[in-house]
């Protein structure tokens, strides 16, 4: 994914599943999941505020360009593509990439086919927002 100067992107996947234990997969994979939920944990807030989540979630960061300007998606992506079958054992039904572009100025970017290929291959579904740089 090639920045242009006024943009930075953020890639990462949300992984989710009735059965979903994140701290089970971060331990089984090494994989650093963030912001888990545990399926029956009483949900802090949201729509299941004071209930059970019927559902473990977690993110899994595999690009963040304001930690490393101009890094390259390709290996994150091609080491999630190798850890999806264990995550899927694990019980992450629901897998989803986002993709999120802060920019100033006109929001432009690229994918390079190598990107794409990679992209592709994982066979999950890619959600794109764009918004204004914080400043």
């Amino acid at each position: 994914m090639s920045p242009q100067a006024t943009t930075r992107r953020f890639l990462y996947c949300i992984l989710q599943g009735d059965c979903f234990s994140p701290s089970l997969a971060g331990e089984r994979t090494g994989l650093v999941l963030v912001d888990p939920n545990e399926p029956g944990e009483v949900a802090p807030s949201g729509r299941y505020e004071g209930k059970a989540l019927p559902y473990g979630s977690a993110m899994l960061v595999l690009l963040d360009e304001d930690l490393e300007p101009g890094a390259s998606a390709l290996e994150p992506l091609r080491a999630l593509k190798a850890r999806l079958p264990d995550l899927r054992d694990l019980g992450a039904t629901r897998i989803t990439l986002y993709l999120v572009v802060a920019y100033e100025g006109p929001c432009h970017f690229e994918l390079s086919p190598e990107e794409l290929v990679a992209l592709s291959a994982l066979g999950v579904p890619l959600a794109v927002s764009c918004h204004p740089a914080a400043t």
